[in-house]
């Protein structure tokens, strides 16, 4: 794990090196920047980084921070090697979405009562529904009002009776502008996303979608004869259809041939049996969307952003031509990992050569100026503290021995402490296909886990460890 954050952060302060000098009149063109003496020719300018140690800072006795909780998670299939992908992450501005949205044309005698197009969440960046009228923004014609009632669930929000004084309540009229803001879900649906690599450089993205607790009828009257579901292509033995008392006791499941016929290309639905009354019907099923997303072209170490929206995926160094892994998204954020962290304090040597020795001085300070004064505090939001930065001496040696001609050196050490963090995936499986959803107690110092489906496929865990360093993103041990 050293050697591989101490390679990450040797590449990014010879970046920051580079840098200073890229748009100094004097210097932009003549000065090279090395990780170590190159051989193929004496360097008349530059900066090399000659040495570099390190020594470990424990936050606690097993290093151990937190448990990692996420929409997202990666799973292999035994059959492919599944290292094209690194390590998937949600996109923290990627989750949630704010609008404001004009209801007016709801409006109605003595109308309270709104609908909105899209389930309301709870807040940004969270996908729990919404059920406190503090979660949403209501105004009529500019005015904030408070409503009384929410459900997210059913995108339902109830505006509140106010009195005049005089005794009536009053309400948004015809012709009044209603509108409600509130966080609505931006992450991908939730599913099982197939990523496939065609060639080691670019890969194709499939979806299975996952429906639970669809609402197909609410309060059943018993004269209900057919249904259509929100989706269709339909996942063979992946539909449940169930009936829920209205007080949440009693459930009813129906069985498919017997209580009803399903389209499986359309979602359609035909009663074969009159349904109870005063339930309400509900839907389990996948579906395909019937679509490819793609393709993506990646190179090594490189993030992608677009593929998934809302989820981050990082593909390495050994990504290869007819590789499979699978990315898992849920409807709620779920315990992936335990989370080990701490500190490392680095030490970086360099060493600055010029024929000039007013010149050397000048490389030095502006190397010296560039980091402490213009880089520290933005390299300290990516987890990287700049302790110190010195020169801490100069040397001159000779060049060329028979016409005497000298270089001058001096040193710079730089003094860094970084972040680091390893995640451990907890151990699970996606065994097979489920008509319902099945929990079972998880093993070690959790609670459940839910056990996932995927047609045909049997999939597992990665449970690789994952290293996150500053710079260079989250990389495997393998």
């Amino acid at each position: 794990m050293y050697n591989n954050l101490m390679f990450g952060m040797k590449r990014r302060l010879l970046l920051e090196v580079e840098n200073a000098f890229l748009n100094h009149p004097a210097f932009s063109e003549k000065v090279k920047v090395y990780n170590k003496f190159p051989y193929t020719e004496r360097i008349q300018y530059g900066v090399i980084l000659r040495n570099t140690a390190g020594s470990q800072i424990r936050l606690s006795p097993d290093n151990y921070m937190a448990d990692s909780k996420s929409h997202v998670r990666l799973a292999r299939n035994a059959n492919y090697p599944g290292l094209s992908i690194e390590w998937v992450r949600e996109n923290s501005i990627g989750v949630t979405a704010y609008i404001e949205e004009d209801v007016s044309a709801q409006l109605g005698p003595n109308q309270r009562q709104f609908f909105t197009s899209k389930e309301i969440l709870s807040g940004p960046g969270n996908t729990e529904y919404a059920n406190n009228p503090g979660q949403v923004s209501v105004t009529i014609n500019g005015n904030e009002v408070m409503p009384t009632y929410v459900d997210g669930t059913k995108k339902l929000v109830l505006l509140a009776r106010s009195d005049d004084g005089t005794g009536a309540f009053l309400h948004p009229n015809t012709g009044d502008v209603v509108k409600i803001g509130y966080n609505y879900r931006t992450i991908a649906e939730p599913g099982i996303y197939v990523v496939e690599f065609t060639e080691k450089d670019q890969f194709t993205v499939g979806a299975i979608y996952i429906i639970e607790n669809e609402l197909i009828f609410e309060d059943i009257t018993g004269t209900e004869t057919e249904a259509d579901l929100d989706h269709g292509g339909i996942d063979p033995d992946t539909d449940k259809l169930y009936m829920v008392s209205k007080n949440g006791g009693a459930h009813i499941a129906l069985v498919r041939g017997v209580d009803y016929t399903i389209d499986l290309a359309t979602g359609h639905i035909i009663f074969l049996t009159t349904l109870s009354k005063h339930y309400n019907l509900y839907a389990d099923y996948h579906y395909q969307p019937g679509y490819g997303m793609g393709p993506y072209m990646v190179k090594s170490y490189q993030e992608v952003h677009d593929a998934i929206p809302g989820v981050v995926i990082a593909v390495g160094r050994k990504a290869a031509k007819g590789d499979r892994q699978y990315i898992i998204v849920s409807k709620f954020r779920e315990i992936q990992a335990k989370i080990y962290g701490g500190h490392w304090n680095m030490s970086l040597d360099l060493a600055v050569i010029a024929k000039d020795p007013a010149q050397m001085e000048e490389m030095t300070d502006q190397i010296v100026n560039y980091l402490w004064a213009q880089k520290k505090n933005l390299m300290e939001y990516e987890g990287i503290t700049l302790n110190s930065v010195e020169p801490t001496g100069e040397s001159e040696e000779t060049f060329i021995d028979t016409t005497g001609d000298m270089y001058y050196e001096s040193s710079v050490s730089v003094n860094v402490m970084t972040e680091w963090q390893r995640f451990i995936p907890y151990l699970y499986k996606i065994a097979r296909i489920l008509v319902r959803t099945h929990y079972w107690p998880r093993t070690g110092d959790f609670d459940i886990s839910k056990d996932m489906v995927m047609i045909g496929e049997e999939l597992e865990a990665d449970t690789r460890e994952v290293i996150k360093y500053p710079v260079v993103g989250y990389e495997r041990i393998t």
